[in-house]
C-alpha cells in the first residue's frame, strides 16, 4: 500500500475506534466514521468491505500493538511466574495509556464479533507466536476455559486501569505487583 493509502486507512481505523469507544458498535454508523476521519464512505469502502470487515480489522490493528506491549521487557527470557508478572504489568500499563483500544476490546471480546473471527496467520507477530505457545503448548494455567483465564488476569489488570482513567486512586508499584501475583496464583497450575 502507498503510504498516502496507509495514512487514510489509518485515520479511518483511529476514528472507527474513537467513535466504537465512546458510542458502541451500533453508533458509530459508517457515515459517522467517515465524517470522523474526513473521508467519503466510498474511500472507507475501498478499504474495508463492510463494517463487520472494519471492526474486525480494528481488532486485529489493536491485538497486534497490545501484543507488542505485552512483551516489552523481554518477560519470556524470565521464570514463568515472573514472566507472567511482567506480561500483567505491561497489560496494566498498555490498558491505563490506552483507554479507547481497552473500551474497544472490551466490547469486541463480549460481543459476537469475538465468536466470529480469528486472527488470520499473516496479523500472528512474533508476539503472539510466543503468547500462543506458552497458553497453549507450555499450559502453565488451570484446566479453565481461557476466557476465565483472561477474566482472571488480564481483565483485572483493565479493570484496575479503567478506575485509574476514571480518576479512582491509583494502586502503586508494590500493590500492583502484589496483584499480578495473586491472578496468577489464581490461575496458575
Amino acid at each position: 500500500m502507498a503510504p498516502a493509502q496507509t495514512d487514510k486507512r489509518k485515520m479511518i481505523l483511529q476514528a472507527a475506534l474513537e467513535l466504537i469507544a465512546e458510542r458502541g458498535f451500533h453508533g458509530a454508523p459508517m457515515s459517522l466514521v467517515a465524517q470522523r476521519a474526513g473521508a467519503s464512505a466510498g474511500i472507507i469502502y475501498h478499504y474495508f468491505a463492510s463494517k463487520d470487515d472494519l471492526i474486525h480489522a480494528l481488532y486485529e490493528s489493536v491485538e497486534v500493538e497490545l501484543g507488542k506491549a505485552l512483551l516489552l521487557g523481554d518477560p519470556q527470557l524470565l521464570p514463568l511466574p515472573d514472566a507472567f508478572i511482567q506480561i500483567w504489568l505491561n497489560a496494566y500499563r498498555y490498558y491505563l495509556a490506552h483507554p479507547n483500544e481497552t473500551r474497544f476490546l472490551e466490547q469486541y471480546k463480549h460481543s459476537p464479533f469475538h465468536q466470529a473471527t480469528d486472527m488470520t496467520p499473516e496479523a500472528l507477530s512474533d508476539d503472539f507466536v510466543f503468547l500462543a505457545k506458552w497458553i497453549n503448548t507450555d499450559r502453565p494455567f488451570k484446566d479453565l476455559p481461557l476466557d476465565v483465564i483472561y477474566e482472571m488476569t488480564m481483565g483485572v489488570a483493565a479493570r484496575v486501569a479503567n478506575r485509574q482513567v476514571t480518576g479512582q486512586p491509583a494502586l502503586d508499584d508494590t500493590q500492583l505487583k502484589q496483584l499480578a501475583a495473586a491472578c496468577w496464583q489464581a490461575v496458575a497450575r
